[in-house]
């Protein structure tokens, strides 16, 4: 499956992708022949049921676990900057850090100088709210603040590509569709390609350029949608639009029976 009509270049290609762990029962598969390419600039997102290797998937991408078969190609513009920033769900912040230290993280370890340290952190602080939260600590924080600090984090650090494994999903419904509004906001400054798994079909069509829905265990590539809404987004005004409705409902249409099977097999 390919990116090629959007009519950028490739930024990730995976080739015949598959993953098996050994488990107590005997191997598993956990993902199964994918192959896709990813355009540079996309907000590529991942939906599927629960188990069918969507994590698997991204922790791969991100060089933290190795397939057991196929390929991943990042194709790099630029080796000074990292690979990948990855934003978890829940927190993953540093409790001992405070706001600017957690966002300034990845600028130190790379020796960035303090000065540029200074503009970038100043910046993305000031793009998620936190200009005045910056030297709290995150127990001081509500949820929703500490997943801005994660974004202001993975967006300072100026990697490759950015992955998010379902970063707002223990979020309230209000400061999800806030923080899916400041996200985007972000990332429209300089469009960086983005791997996002959500189980939200709501989310994946409010943020998305193309969604691609996986197959229950053993995760396969089952379809691709892409997205047709127009750029910049605001995330109330395009729920209210007729088309988002039709596009989830159709979405979910492909989804449901890979959502009942994982859950039949669970039960087995």
């Amino acid at each position: 499956m390919s990116d090629a009509a959007s009519g950028a270049p490739a930024k990730i290609r995976l080739r015949h992708l598959a993953k098996r762990f050994r488990s107590r029962p005997g191997m598993v598969t956990a993902i199964d022949d994918v192959s896709v390419e990813i355009a540079a600039g996309c907000f590529f997102m991942i939906v599927g049921p629960s188990g069918c290797g969507k994590t698997t998937l991204l922790r791969i991408i991100a060089g933290l676990e190795q397939p057991s078969a196929g390929s991943v190609e990042v194709l790099r513009r630029d080796r000074a900057k990292p690979v990948n920033s990855m934003i978890f769900q829940g927190d993953s912040i540093f409790p001992w850090m405070t706001v600017w230290d957690n966002a300034a993280y990845g600028l130190v370890l790379r020796g960035v100088a303090r000065s540029q340290i200074r503009e970038v952190v100043g910046h993305y602080l000031e793009r998620t709210g936190l200009t005045r939260f910056a030297d709290a600590y995150p127990h001081q924080l509500s949820g929703g603040m500490k997943q801005r600090v994660a974004i202001a984090r993975a967006f300072a650090n100026d990697p490759e590509i950015l992955l998010m494994d379902e970063p707002f999903s223990a979020l309230d419904e209000q400061n999800k569709t806030l923080l899916q509004q400041e996200l985007l906001r972000i990332w429209e400054e300089h469009k960086k390609t983005v791997v996002f798994i959500t189980h939200s079909v709501d989310e994946a069509v409010t943020l998305g350029d193309r969604i691609m829905i996986m197959t229950a265990q053993p995760g396969r590539a089952k379809a691709m949608i892409d997205v047709p809404f127009a750029r910049p987004r605001s995330v109330l005004d395009l729920r209210a639009d007729p088309r988002y409705g039709a596009l989830v409902h159709r979405i979910w249409g492909d989804l449901r029976e890979e959502v009942q099977r994982a859950r039949a097999e669970a039960h087995q």
